[in-house]
């Protein structure tokens, strides 16, 4: 086994709990390239890595463990984060459905967990935070929302997203004000709203499926 984290607190009571169940440490580093070098010079069965590390402290872990996915396709690959990111643990998946993990420190109680996950990740498996799987089912019901949408209410949609008011996408699209409305309460309706800046809610829920297309 092979871990990263920049907490010097995390990384000793993680290597604490692994050699308590029996699993060996190779290699505690300390950032991201650390990392990648130690598991080019003896890939682990698993690597265990934290999302934020040195220099910026942004993703830098994460690209890690996407690169491990897939220039050591026989290293498991476990993410230990304290960010609770249906779209970072996404990026994982997408890299490699299987031998991967993402779970939330706050929700790692106990070593017998970690043991399990790591068993999963080794045996082909995936193991993924139960908070971080109710995001993604979360997330996906909005996307297929936001793709049930036909065509006009998805350009009106997207000129709402652009700060334009119903009657001045009556306008351009050559349409009745009180149509736009009706378009505009069916995409509430659809992605399933709740009362209050549904306006709001609706562009933001629009931006959000842009950027991840990005």
């Amino acid at each position: 086994m092979t871990i990263a984290d920049d907490h010097p607190l995390f990384l000793a009571g993680l290597t604490s709990w692994l050699t308590e169940i029996g699993i060996e440490v190779l290699g505690a580093a300390h950032t991201a390239d650390e990392l990648q070098a130690m598991v080019r010079a003896n890939p682990p069965d698993v690597a265990i890595v934290d999302i934020s590390m040195p220099p910026h402290f942004a993703d830098e872990g994460l690209r890690a463990a996407e690169t491990i996915t897939t220039t050591a396709p026989d290293v498991g690959v476990l993410v230990i984060s304290a960010s609770r990111d249906a779209e970072w643990a996404a990026r994982l998946l997408r890299c490699r459905p299987t031998g991967v993990g993402y779970l939330l420190k706050h929700n790692l109680t106990d070593a017998e967990r970690l043991r399990d996950a790591l068993n999963r990740i080794h045996g082909g498996g995936v193991a993924v935070d139960p908070d971080v799987v109710a995001d993604l089912v979360a997330r996906q019901a909005m996307t297929d929302a936001l793709e049930s949408l036909t065509p006009r209410e998805r350009e009106v949609l997207t000129h709402a997203a652009e700060g334009m008011s119903n009657r001045g996408i009556a306008q351009l699209l050559g349409i009745g004000e009180r149509t736009v409305e009706n378009h505009v309460t069916r995409i509430f309706h659809k992605l399933k709203l709740p009362d209050g800046n549904q306006r709001v809610l609706a562009i933001l829920e629009l931006q959000k499926a842009e950027r991840s297309r990005r």
